[in-house]
């Protein structure tokens, strides 16, 4: 039934697609213990003793670029490697872009993959100046982290999260939210990194009102309430899924959608 009721909010252009690290992972990009990995052959013994014990990664970030002496250039320099780079497949990605009636897109990632999978049809926000111009295409992408070819524009450390929530961006986002749905995808509340986030992401925009989704399969019933308390409503099935089925109801390929 959720489905049948999110699907109805997206035919009436009624949903903002946020999207996670995990909406990535499929074309290739890395998933944080990747990351983790490369921070680790950095480091030596002492080091990664000392950053394991950090229980979230922003927070080993911090940590990692106060043992760099205040450098962020490491760090900046494994995502980029990891991350600008071709992806292995954009299906989903442009099965999304195939979605008319999504016109608003937020996402904690750096990478391209919207950029590449709309063209010339997306504007790409990550710094206030960005604002003014952004409704001149169909399609808007607000990049909260920051954008992978911008390294001074990226979110990376605890100590970074606290500058973007006071920018006109969010200010933006606060208005979107309170007008339409959210829809999470790409994230999971069994990473305890995605529940402090999306935690920290509802508070800053004071969403209380509107009922958001999130698309994550197979949760515990222990999540499930732990979700719904926080007036998100689960979506049992995997990003991709979700997007091939809305994908194809939207382009007339199926008459319904299974729940």
């Amino acid at each position: 039934m959720s489905l049948e009721l999110l699907l109805n909010k997206i035919v009436n252009n009624e949903v903002i697609i946020w999207a996670g690290a995990g909406f990535s992972l499929y074309a290739g990009m890395p998933a944080v213990d990747e990351i983790k990995q490369e921070v680790r052959g950095l480091c030596n013994g002492q080091e990664w003793k000392q950053l394991q014990s950090m229980k979230h990664f922003p927070d080993m970030v911090e940590e990692f670029i106060r043992l760099r002496h205040g450098s962020r250039k490491p760090i900046v320099q494994i995502l980029t490697r990891m991350i600008d780079k071709n992806p292995g497949s954009l299906d989903v990605h442009k099965q999304l872009a195939g979605i008319s009636t999504i016109d608003t897109i937020i996402t904690t990632n750096y990478d391209r993959l919207f950029e590449l999978a709309y063209g010339n049809r997306l504007a790409t926000v990550f710094t206030d100046d960005q604002l003014e111009d952004a409704d001149k295409k169909p399609v808007q992408l607000y990049k909260i982290h920051g954008d992978i070819r911008t390294p001074e524009s990226m979110l990376i450390s605890s100590g970074d999260y606290e500058r973007r929530h006071t920018s006109k961006i969010w200010q933006r986002l606060k208005a979107l939210v309170a007008q339409k749905s959210t829809l999470f995808i790409g994230y999971s509340f069994a990473d305890e990194d995605n529940d402090l986030l999306i935690t920290n992401v509802l508070k800053h925009l004071e969403k209380n009102d509107q009922l958001s989704y999130m698309v994550t399969p197979d949760l515990p019933e222990l999540k499930l309430t732990h979700l719904q308390k926080k007036n998100i409503e689960p979506i049992n099935l995997t990003g991709e899924a979700f997007v091939h089925h809305i994908y194809q109801y939207m382009n007339g390929s199926e008459k319904s959608v299974e729940v």
